[in-house]
């Protein structure tokens, strides 16, 4: 297990708080920021790092991703 920061951050990018976090791996660290935004209402993305490392930046509106040729037919 790996000790995961979760920095609560504004619009500008700035934090005024964290949570640390034991998880297996990476992508348990997406699911747990995405839990995070859900109880920290105020803040506008949840910055996450392993130590200096940087893991995601989740922001409470994700983009929309969809195939390829589902964004042609939109642009038509």
């Amino acid at each position: 297990m790996a000790l995961y920061t979760f920095h609560f951050c504004d619009e500008r990018g700035l934090s005024a708080s964290f949570e640390a976090y034991d998880l297996p791996h990476d992508a348990g660290a997406f699911a747990k920021a995405g839990e995070l935004l859900g109880e920290h209402m105020s803040c506008d993305h949840v910055d996450v790092r392993q130590g200096e490392r940087p893991i995601v930046a989740r922001h409470r509106d994700q983009p929309i991703i969809r195939p390829i040729n589902e964004a042609e037919e939109a642009r038509r």
